[in-house]
């Protein structure tokens, strides 16, 4: 829901719960989330396995995957550049990360398969505070449904 009194739809983003460095991940795109267009969700949740029950279970963690506002759902490095277009401080990147989809997308397979290594590089307390950001970006999104 849009901040600016607007219904901007939002962005559904399937994040996996266990994953230190996904829960990481997902608290500094909150950072960016200005208008809290992003909806989280764990693969992991009831929520998640009913919207992503077009992906064999055993591939729903993966990735990470986002439903967009027409209803499309993107997994893995071809969510990179509607997340970031719909999220006012990558906006500008958007187009350049459509551009070079192919790299995009081998980055992301490339760190997706190494999360577990590249999540030591992120700190408990990191990670604490992103569990924090993801609550209350939880709980806000839950109040403003609510209302």
């Amino acid at each position: 829901m849009a901040t600016d009194g607007r219904s901007a739809p939002a962005l559904l983003v399937f994040y996996d719960r266990q994953c230190g460095y996904c829960r990481w991940s997902v608290a500094q795109l909150l950072r960016a989330d200005r208008d809290q267009r992003l909806r989280l969700i764990a693969i992991q949740s009831d929520e998640g396995e009913r919207l992503l029950a077009s992906i064999p279970a055993a591939q729903r963690l993966d990735s990470a995957h986002l439903i967009d506002g027409d209803g499309r759902l993107l997994s893995g490095g071809a969510a990179v550049a509607p997340l970031a277009g719909a999220l006012p401080p990558l906006a500008a990147a958007a187009p350049l990360l459509r551009a070079l989809e192919r790299p995009v997308n081998a980055l992301y397979r490339l760190i997706a398969s190494q999360r577990q290594q590249v999540g030591r590089f992120v700190s408990g307390g990191a990670q604490a505070k992103a569990d924090q950001a993801i609550a209350a970006h939880e709980a806000r999104f839950a109040s403003a449904g609510s209302q």
